[in-house]
């Protein structure tokens, strides 16, 4: 491969174009007067479309080639001009359309012959009568062409011997419903009808057009068409639109915007000979690829169907055509030839094709293939070929490229354009200490998710970059991107924040990363803890409990050592050790004992008794809003059950018409109706059923109401010792073997009335889990019921259907006593609906308060010897391998006690040096928000007692030093760590944070409101200070992602910037328009992949990137929006 530069391979190519002049004459419709350079240009197009003497992959004639000036030098107008200079002659599209019959018939022999209509009579208008008189005649075809479909699958003769009826034509449409008053077009070719709404014909007065319908239209002959087809991106179709309007004088060039088949449905091939210019988006292009090939003609071809297709769907017209001209704008869309853009342009015929393209080569010469493949141009369409040509002699590279390319560069033509010059400006912002901290947080999180990555995908390093597949590139460099979203914004960052509304201050990121270092912080200590808690029973299993005491004393150290510092040991951990350490004291005399072991057990009973009192005092409070709702529900029942009274079944013998109202319950049950959930809308066949289903439901209503509130307290007072042990060998921890029938405790029978009386109450699904045939049947009916309701809780389908005759009875029935009771009764149920929720939460309460009594049993267990137990044989086969139980968590085998012993000796120092590193993260960080909030108080250096005006150096124990100070000790020190001049704790110097002084940082007369990141108040300090210095300055804001879009709007809208966000869809015209024209508008925000491309936005003077752009073809691109002729300022 000829590894040349992009600039160096135009500079070649252009030496072979020095001769061509701008004697030019320019189409007189033109408006502007083209400057010499497009003159040039022209003239070479023009010369390519009629003297090119390269050919194409089939051998006939190529024409065409590469519009390739830089962006903003007008290749719209150059194009307009050749499009004007050049238009196809009469003889090439005034043809008359001629039927290839033989591809037909090829692709059809299997069909049944009809007889083909006659060009005059492809038409049929259906009218009202008609309609009328085919409704008489539908019976007898239907029951014909039944006796006909039964008669052929049983019958030996070949099925396409089966008469059609002639003068029916067989309707193969695209619609679903058959419009209104349709006229039907039979197609001239397979005499299969359509409609002609639904194809779009429109046949003209007076002018013999034959209709074929999409198959046929593939298979025929292309038509021929004097059109140019631009395909141009989305964003900027209508700035096209535009610029034909602005450069091309009346009559002008008629233009027709095809947005595809799948939004203007089948547009008739003949009907686009009526216009110059057609005008696609390559979205459109790529969605009509699905609606390229005959693949239901080949079908028929191979079999046919023993029934008719139901549905049908259109071809794209676009392939049938052989167009005069193709363009495609921004070419270098289909630099990949596997897209669906290009393989939707390699369907595509034309006399001539053209690429514009202002960045044909955006990485290496190789982007040029795409182009090549779409030109069709031979011989370098070709891969192997085009390899060769790039390895072979760059002269005659150089030579066959200057056929084909036309390059001019801004610098080349700067004399005629008078455009200002372009200057470049680069701003390094520093960041703030937590977006710092932030930031080398998430390199640390980035860099082992790459290493991952890179270790999972290549086992074998050895491997060249080049070979590596596309996508694989993107998989390795995905968790690189989040650094430079953090450079923008934290909340910028893929999968940071979500649960954030709005834009995150920095005040609020700090306290956020603060917060999430103090739980890191204590799920290091709790770790710690454990590693003593397991260290000192195992010495305890060796029967050393000097060593033990030693542990448990350092557990209770660290419980006074953090206390300060807002870390928190659990618990259950600190009972725990004083537990254990109060029963090894007592049964170790010897120990010698400290002042605090006296008071062990009354601080570990105070612990118990704050542990339990909490779940104690939910209960309380869930019992008395039970009982609120309890009371309000008896004192409207007054000793009556959940049916009240005969409202419901009286309003049902009421009822003046039963099928009517049951039509309208149905409905409103399909409506109502929870997934999961059975519907009883299908059982609802008579008033009859309504009354059997509402008296079923209400008597079980009220007995599974009287059940749980029995259950519930039942529960409460049952003493919670008794509770615990049948919870514990229930569900807690044991479980009972294969075939050993247990009961269940009160807890687990409490939860299944619950939620029996759920399912009555509620529309929740009850499934029963997947049943192992290893279940015992105790164990299915523990898992029966599996609630989906998750919160939601809607009323339950009968409720639903009570409250509905209710509402009928309000309509219907003018009984006062009646709708008085039934208003009382729904009440009552709405009370109870709410009485249930709060039974729940005190069932829930009740299981907490009995699992912290477990908790603190299971707390003061420690480790112990297992019992070397051989695994029981089978016997018919091998030993049954053992598994561990659940309560054996706390059980360690013999032969395994040292090697535990010499890991937690490991694993202890390690988790130390971890936790002191932490804790001095956190400390780092609470000193830059005390820092922020008392900026103008800053204690003395303990070394040089003076306030640290250069900036301060935290040290990993919290402890402050000058960054003066911090030189000198550093210097003094022959280690790669400094000891702290406070506590005298040593720090590695790479672990050591800076805090700069507020002295330092110049203070700005601009003010800007809210908290931002450091670049995105940087971009509106900036936009600020140009609006001071100009109000109507209008400026392009480009970034890569949305997100970094949205967090940058909403610090413009809290400064008071006009802006507008350009995102595709129904507003994207508008607010260009909004831009160009209203002079309050200063800045335009869009995503490099919408706007980058194509827009002429010369109202703008100033182009921002909220971040450094990887390709700078894009970088090139955007820059181009506003460097482009018509550029004044």
């Amino acid at each position: 491969m000829i590894h040349l530069q992009a600039s160096e391979f135009f500079q070649n190519i252009k030496y072979y174009h020095k001769d061509i002049d701008d004697i030019f004459e320019q189409p007189s419709n033109v408006i502007p007067t083209l400057r010499s350079y497009q003159r040039r240009a022209v003239k070479w197009m023009v010369d390519r479309e009629k003297n090119n003497n390269l050919v194409k992959s089939d051998g006939s004639p190529f024409s065409g080639g590469i519009l390739a000036d830089e962006m903003g030098l007008g290749k719209t107008v150059e194009m307009l001009c050749c499009i004007m200079s050049n238009t196809a002659p009469p003889e090439f599209y005034n043809k008359k359309i001629v039927f290839n019959t033989n591809k037909y018939d090829s692709a059809t022999d299997l069909l049944p012959k009809s007889p083909r209509p006659s060009t005059s009579k492809y038409i049929q208008y259906s009218t009202d009568l008609d309609l009328e008189n085919k409704s008489k005649k539908s019976s007898r075809h239907m029951l014909q062409n039944w006796y006909n479909s039964v008669l052929s699958d049983m019958s030996t003769v070949s099925k396409k011997s089966i008469p059609y009826e002639k003068d029916a034509p067989i309707i193969e449409c695209y619609c679903i419903n058959t419009p209104p008053k349709s006229t039907l077009v039979i197609c001239a070719v397979c005499s299969k009808g359509q409609h002609a709404e639904c194809t779009h014909f429109e046949p003209k007065p007076f002018e013999e057009v034959p209709y074929l319908c999409a198959n046929c239209w593939t298979l025929n002959d292309k038509l021929h068409c004097k059109a140019t087809l631009i395909v141009v991106p989305q964003s900027i179709l209508n700035q096209w639109i535009d610029e034909i309007e602005k450069h091309i004088a009346s009559p002008g060039l008629k233009v027709f915007v095809y947005n595809g088949v799948h939004l203007d449905g089948y547009v008739q091939p003949i009907s686009f000979n009526e216009y110059d210019i057609v005008i696609t988006s390559y979205n459109n292009l790529s969605r009509d690829l699905n609606y390229v090939g005959n693949s239901d003609l080949e079908n028929r071809n191979t079999t046919r169907l023993r029934h008719s297709k139901k549905y049908y769907y259109p071809q794209s017209p676009l392939p049938c055509i052989k167009w005069w001209r193709i363009c495609l704008d921004e070419g270098q869309a289909i630099e990949s030839t596997s897209t669906k853009v290009s393989e939707m342009t390699s369907c595509l015929k034309s006399v001539h094709k053209w690429a514009m393209t202002g960045t044909p080569i955006q990485k290496s010469l190789n982007d040029l293939y795409g182009i090549l493949k779409f030109l069709d141009v031979s011989p370098y369409c070709n891969r192997n070929q085009f390899q060769k040509l790039m390895n072979g002699e760059t002269n005659l590279m150089y030579d066959w490229f200057s056929k084909l390319i036309w390059r001019t560069l801004i610098e080349d033509v700067n004399s005629e354009l008078n455009i200002p010059k372009l200057t470049k400006e680069q701003h390094w912002l520093t960041f703030s200490h937590i977006e710092k901290h932030f930031y080398l947080s998430q390199h640390v999180d980035c860099a082992t998710n790459f290493s991952d990555t890179i270790t999972r995908i290549f086992p074998n390093l050895d491997i060249s970059f080049k070979n590596i597949d596309r996508k694989v590139i993107f998989t390795i460099i995905g968790p690189l991107y989040k650094l430079r979203q953090a450079c923008v914004h934290p909340q910028a960052v893929n999968g940071q924040f979500l649960k954030i509304k709005g834009t995150m201050t920095m005040e609020k990121l700090m306290d956020l990363m603060i917060e999430k270092c103090c739980i890191e912080c204590n799920d290091i200590l709790r770790s710690l803890v454990s590693q003593h808690n397991a260290i000192a029973g195992l010495y305890l299993i060796r029967s050393e409990a000097a060593n033990a005491v030693e542990h448990y004393r350092t557990v209770l150290s660290l419980m006074e050592k953090y206390k300060d510092k807002k870390l928190k040991i659990d618990t259950c951990q600190k009972i725990h050790v004083m537990y254990n350490l109060a029963t090894v004291l007592d049964e170790h005399s010897t120990i010698s004992h400290t002042l605090y072991d006296s008071n062990l057990k009354n601080d570990m009973e105070l612990l118990e008794k704050e542990y339990i009192d909490a779940s104690k005092q939910n209960i309380e409070i869930t019992r008395k809003t039970v009982t609120f709702y309890s009371v309000k529900v008896a004192k409207l029942l007054e000793k009556k059950t959940l049916g009240y009274s005969d409202w419901w079944s009286d309003m049902l013998d009421w009822i003046f018409s039963p099928k009517d109202f049951l039509i309208k319950v149905q409905s409103d049950l399909e409506d109502y109706r929870v997934p999961g959930v059975p519907n009883i809308a299908n059982r609802l066949k008579s008033v009859n059923d309504v009354y059997n289903i509402l008296g079923v439901w209400l008597a079980d209503l009220d007995k599974a109401r009287i059940d749980t509130i029995s259950i519930l307290n039942n529960l409460e007072e049952t003493p919670m010792n008794d509770l615990v042990q049948s919870a514990l060998i229930c569900h807690l921890r044991l479980k009972s073997k294969k075939g050993v029938s247990r009961n269940r405790c009160l807890l687990c029978k409490a939860e299944d009335q619950l939620q029996v009386y759920e399912s009555l109450l509620f529309s929740v699904s009850n499934k029963q889990k997947n049943m192992s045939v290893d279940k015992t049947e105790e164990e299915d009916k523990e898992t029966m019921y599996e609630s989906t309701s998750k919160g939601l809780w809607k009323m339950s389908q009968k409720e639903f259907l009570l409250m509905k005759l209710f509402q009928y009875g309000q309509a219907k029935i003018i009984n006062k006593n009646c709708l008085k009771d039934a208003a009382e009764h729904m009440k009552v149920l709405e009370l109870v609906r709410k009485e249930f929720r709060y039974l729940r939460l005190l069932w829930t309460h009740l299981s907490d308060s009995l699992s912290a009594h477990d908790e603190i049993v299971m707390a003061k267990s420690r480790l112990r010897l297992g019992d070397n137990i051989k695994p029981e044989a089978e016997e018919d086969g091998p030993p049954k391998k053992k598994t561990k139980r659940e309560d054996e968590n706390d059980v360690v085998m013999e032969q395994y006690v040292d090697y535990n012993m010499i890991s937690l000796r490991s694993e202890i120092p390690r988790t130390e040096i971890i936790l002191e590193k932490k804790i001095g993260t956190l400390l780092y960080l609470e000193n830059l928000k005390k820092e922020k909030e008392n900026s103008t108080e800053t204690e003395p250096c303990p070394i040089c007692c003076l306030n640290g005006d250069s900036g301060w150096a935290v040290l990993q124990c919290g402890h402050s030093v000058c960054n003066i100070c911090l030189a000198t000790m550093c210097n003094h020190s022959d280690a790669f760590e400094i000891p702290c001049p406070m506590c005298r704790n040593n720090t590695p110097m790479n672990s050591i944070s800076y805090v700069k002084s507020n002295r330092d940082v110049e203070a700005s007369s601009i003010v800007i409101k809210g908290s931002f990141s450091t670049k995105i108040e940087s971009v509106t300090l900036k936009l600020i200070e140009l609006i001071t210095q100009d109000p109507k300055v209008k400026v392009l804001i480009f970034s890569t992602w949305e997100k970094a879009l949205n967090l940058l709007g909403e610090a413009l809208e809290q400064n008071s910037i006009n802006f507008r966000i350009l995102k595709p869809g129904n507003k994207y015209k508008k607010t260009l328009k909004d831009f160009k024209e209203n002079d309050k508008i200063n800045a335009l925000l869009m995503k490099l992949s919408l706007g980058s491309k194509g827009l002429n936005l010369t109202e703008a003077t100033r182009v921002f990137f909220m971040e450094p752009i990887i390709k700078k073809a894009d970088e090139f691109q955007a820059v181009g929006r506003i460097h482009r002729i018509g550029q004044t300022k």
